[in-house]
């Protein structure tokens, strides 16, 4: 509490205060009176004067002005055993003098008195700030501090005392008070965020007895407005639990990360090993074609042959046989050369011996005239002049898709005609297959791209889409109710080759987005 400087203090009632007055005057009349044998007649006033100035210090404006009155009621008018020559020995000019001078020391003392009164209401709300203040700081979790441009301490809340153990705080620096990891870095920051007047936020870390802590330190510069000192102010919260909760979330992902690359790349050897499997699945069959057509013709249509000539030699000789056995023998020779030219047929498509000995434009010219005439599908064939030949793996590809092709636009599309085109763009060889027919059904699409079931001619389009991204290449299709086209790229030289590897991935198994350009997209 704050104890007043005033060495009285007047009740707080008024007639209390009024009361005290009215004596204080009494008495100084009758001190006047008693004192005046030993002044003769010139001191009238000055006992008088103590009671006002008394009045206005301890009582208040309004028992001043009564003291006033009263006073001069005592002095020039008669008053009990106040003798009358005394109130009329100076006249009314010192009474009007009294009356100026007293007014005058109640001016004085009602100034004095209120700026006293302010003084110790500023005081009184200085220390009830104060104790708000240091309850709100010494309460708060977090540990608080205020320094002075040397880093020397102005203020250290209680909790901090209390964490660290420190005792006297102000003016010693925090080195020594407050564990900081690294005081250097700390009081570089400290001078820095004084040179630049911006907050500043950190984490910082203290060593303490049972280890490392960190902190949420947010620091600022107040300034003194009359003084212009400048002191830095912070706060810092402990955030232990959470910056060793992130650490171990990090470490976890961290963990979570190799994991997944460890997966990723157990998963690209496993692809890898599938594609090479696939690979050598389709080297094989496309060997085994190779076989089978070469037995066929080389052994079951030699057999024909040789079948065929004893018939024929048997039939020159039936002359004498019965018209029926005649008759038999003559479709006995044509069951044997349709037979012959369904094992040539069928020995061509396993593997057309012109893909080897002429290249991919004639066995494209042979297979497609075939394909119309059994089916009835007008096919226009479009072939780059002059069009080089490729590699054995580029024609067989490129045959095997051409054939997939039409076999499907002759089972499903329902188009009567088709449109193929072959040719070179750039460094990629081109193929082009479009029909005019009802198209692929968007679920059945959606699940050709997405690697699902796929229904009757799935098996046949994820084959030639694994074979034509074995070698590099990509494989598109566009598909609507107006018709279906079938896009094929291969690189033609290794360093298109080796690009398409490169971006090789899961990606070429969905859809390209319709930003993507295929290299053989239509010029």
């Amino acid at each position: 509490m704050v104890v007043s400087r005033t060495w009285f203090s007047p009740p707080s009632g008024s007639i209390g205060r009024y009361s005290i007055a009215v004596a204080a005057t009494v008495v100084a009349l009758y001190i006047r009176v008693l004192i005046a044998p030993f002044f003769g007649s010139y001191v009238p006033y000055p006992p008088v004067w103590v009671a006002v100035a008394f009045s206005t210090w301890c009582c208040g404006l309004g028992p001043s002005l009564v003291t006033i009155a009263i006073s001069v009621v005592g002095i020039w008018f008669w008053f009990p055993h106040m003798p009358r020559t005394f109130a009329q020995e100076n006249g009314l000019a010192g009474l009007v003098g009294f009356v100026v001078f007293a007014g005058l020391i109640v001016a004085i003392g009602e100034v004095t008195r209120r700026s006293t009164a302010r003084g110790h209401a500023a005081e009184r709300e200085a220390l009830r700030s104060r104790l708000l203040f240091d309850a709100f700081m010494d309460n708060s979790p977090a540990i608080a501090y205020m320094k002075d441009r040397d880093g020397r301490l102005m203020y250290l809340n209680r909790t901090a005392r209390k964490r660290f153990g420190v005792a006297a705080k102000e003016g010693r620096t925090d080195e020594g008070l407050i564990p900081w990891e690294d005081p250097a870095a700390n009081r570089d920051t400290d001078l820095q965020i004084i040179r630049n007047g911006k907050p500043h936020e950190s984490i910082d870390y203290t060593e303490e007895a049972d280890g490392r802590h960190a902190w949420l330190s947010v620091r600022f510069v107040v300034s003194d407005p009359e003084s212009g000192s400048v002191f830095l102010c912070g706060k810092s919260f402990e955030v232990t639990d959470r910056v060793n909760a992130e650490q171990a979330l990090i470490e976890a992902h961290r963990q979570l990360e190799n994991r997944v690359e460890e997966r990723t790349a157990q998963l690209r050897v496993a692809n890898q090993n599938l594609r090479d499997l696939s690979a050598r699945l389709l080297q094989i069959r496309d060997e085994e074609h190779r076989r089978i057509a070469r037995e066929l013709h080389d052994s079951v249509g030699q057999l024909l042959a040789a079948l065929s000539m004893n018939i024929s030699l048997l039939h020159r000789e039936s002359a004498d046989l019965p018209v029926q056995v005649q008759k038999a023998m003559a479709e006995s020779v044509e069951l044997v050369d349709q037979a012959s030219r369904e094992i040539r047929t069928i020995s061509h498509l396993l593997h057309p011996p012109l893909l080897d000995e002429v290249g991919l434009a004639s066995a494209l010219r042979w297979f497609v005239d075939g394909f119309s005439q059994r089916s009835g599908i007008r096919v226009d064939l479009e072939i780059a002049a002059k069009f080089e030949r490729l590699q054995a793996d580029y024609e067989l590809a490129l045959f095997r898709l051409v054939q997939e092709c039409l076999t499907n636009i002759h089972r499903h599309s329902g188009s009567d005609r088709a449109e193929i085109q072959v040719r070179r763009k750039d460094d990629w060889f081109c193929l082009e297959v479009k029909d005019w027919g009802a198209g692929i059904p968007h679920e059945k699409l959606t699940d050709l791209e997405s690697d699902g079931k796929a229904g009757m001619s799935g098996v046949g389009i994820r084959g030639m889409r694994e074979r034509i991204r074995l070698l590099g290449g990509t494989l598109e299709i566009d598909s609507n109710g107006e018709g279906t086209t079938i896009r094929a790229s291969l690189p033609a030289n290794r360093a298109a080759r080796l690009e398409g590897l490169k971006n090789d991935g899961p990606k070429d198994e969905a859809r390209k987005s319709v930003d993507e350009q295929s290299p053989c997209e239509a010029a």
